[in-house]
């Protein structure tokens, strides 16, 4: 039976907004961080440096998306607070035509934007070096983040709780239905293993492996229970933890 640790924090704040990428004027959000945003998360902890232009990085730079590469570190996500969503108008400036200052700004554009209202997540995570693993938890359970973590957008400060550092086991799957309480990528699991119960179940196509160049690699095609409650599955393997069985994305 395999083991390892993993990390578990929860992630939450007022509002948060994870644009889907098939939306335009009108931004709609997923129900669930992706797996991008949740590593510039990590990365906002540890302090890796963003690009310093469009594609730039400085010489001792590791972009976010190498040192949280799916081969290194594995990501799942549990939904705490019932899914919210809420729209709320946003005032755009048009900065490009108006004056040098912002008090100047005479061009107003009002955009609605779609946001998660009260989001509550937890977040498990294991990486491949103990080192980069250890860093992450004494900072989480410190409070000492290197750069200020958001949901999504910078005005949605995220707080992050310590929740544990714990050893996981990985159990087969077998013809008996189990609760994960994690989100599942229906591209990892086979047909008709999961068995529907009368809840509020969703599916979101979102982006799983995301280049330095901002391209996808991968998505995944993300079920969640909208209330945070779990999802039945058979004939998969999953990762046993004392905070509920979880598959990761």
């Amino acid at each position: 039976m395999k083991s390892r640790k993993i990390l578990i924090f929860d992630l939450y704040g007022e509002y948060g907004h994870f644009r889907k990428f098939n939306t335009t004027s009108s931004p709609l959000t997923y129900s669930a961080p992706t797996r991008s945003a949740l590593i510039g998360v990590l990365g906002a902890i540890l302090g890796v440096e963003r690009e310093i232009g469009p594609n730039q990085y400085a010489d001792d730079t590791v972009p976010l998306c190498d040192f949280f590469s799916k081969d290194h570190t594995d990501i799942a996500i549990q939904v705490i607070n019932p899914v919210k969503k809420v729209n709320i108008g946003f005032n755009l400036l048009d900065t490009g035509k108006s004056a040098s200052s912002f008090f100047n700004v005479t061009n107003r554009t009002q955009i609605e934007f779609e946001l998660l209202k009260n989001p509550k997540f937890r977040i498990f995570v294991h990486h491949s070096d103990a080192n980069v693993l250890q860093e992450l938890a004494d900072r989480i359970k410190q409070r000492s983040h290197f750069f200020t973590p958001y949901l999504g957008l910078a005005q949605f400060t995220a707080i992050i709780d310590w929740v544990g550092l714990i050893d996981a086991k990985q159990v087969e799957g077998g013809n008996e239905y189990k609760d994960i309480h994690s989100i599942v990528n229906l591209l990892n699991i086979k047909e008709n293993v999961i068995k529907f119960q009368k809840a509020f179940y969703t599916t979101d196509t979102m982006p799983l492996i995301l280049r330095q160049n901002r391209v996808v690699d991968e998505y995944a095609q993300v079920l969640l229970e909208r209330d945070g409650n779990p999802i039945r599955i058979k004939d998969t393997p999953f990762w046993s933890t004392e905070f509920g069985n979880i598959i990761f994305l």
